[in-house]
């Protein structure tokens, strides 16, 4: 898992988006609320997932619990998290099926929101 709290701001978006250059930010364009609302989930990041570091040391344990039909959705060009990492978790879970969504990184439901809605729907049929 990438340190993004170590991790110069431009790393981070590099290693977010199947194309870099389409999803960074451009706070000269973002209205105050939306700079405010950005910092606030960033300060959640910050309180959730700074130790231990963006993950629960106990899940691998649970998740071979997990009795329901399960879908693990990851970005192939996901660089923050890999999709290794995914795969590993979903091999966990009884019968859990991984899925990669192409031409997506870390954030498949804003890349490529109609492949993730498909994958779902198929799944949930």
């Amino acid at each position: 898992i990438l340190d993004v709290f170590n991790a110069h701001p431009r790393e981070v978006t590099h290693r977010s988006g199947h194309d870099p250059a389409r999803g960074a930010p451009d706070y000269d364009e973002m209205t105050d609320e939306a700079l405010v609302l950005r910092a606030r989930n960033w300060e959640a990041l910050c309180r959730y997932g700074w130790h231990p570091y963006m993950h629960n040391p106990q899940l691998k344990r649970w998740l071979r619990c997990i009795q329901s039909p399960t879908l693990v959705l990851w970005g192939a060009s996901d660089r923050i998290v890999t999709p290794a990492y995914g795969k590993a978790y979903a091999d966990l879970i009884p019968g859990a099926r991984f899925v990669e969504i192409a031409g997506a990184g870390h954030h498949p439901e804003i890349e490529q929101p109609a492949a993730l809605a498909e994958q779902v729907i198929a799944f949930m049929q």
